[in-house]
């Protein structure tokens, strides 16, 4: 006995509009933010700082700017220019153009 495949399709085709109904039924509820906006409610923006740290070991985010810290900053921007003290980046040559001493044919009428 052969199955007729329309089934088949009609259940991926329902399972795939659920599964989408279900993951965006958050953004259509009034009152209620969607997924993005949520995520930038929850976690504040810093702005960075030069020679400064951020600590989000405590679970928000704290500026933090002590003698240790910079310190730190120092040895590891040292450590980055050492690094890439050699590397040189050239520019390249452009492409050679192709010159014909023929002109371009144009398309013949039909």
């Amino acid at each position: 006995m052969r199955r007729n495949p329309f089934w088949l399709l009609l259940a991926v085709a329902m399972g795939v509009a659920l599964g989408y109904w279900w993951n965006h039924r958050i953004a259509k509820k009034p009152g209620t933010l969607p997924p993005a906006a949520a995520v930038s409610a929850v976690r504040p923006e810093v702005p960075i700082q030069d020679n400064k740290t951020i600590d989000f070991s405590s679970g928000q985010p704290v500026v933090k700017e002590s003698a240790q810290e910079k310190a730190i900053i120092d040895a590891a921007a040292k450590d980055m220019a050492d690094a890439t003290k050699n590397i040189r980046f050239e520019p390249t040559a452009p492409p050679a153009e192709t010159k014909s001493s023929e002109p371009a044919k144009s398309p013949s009428k039909p």
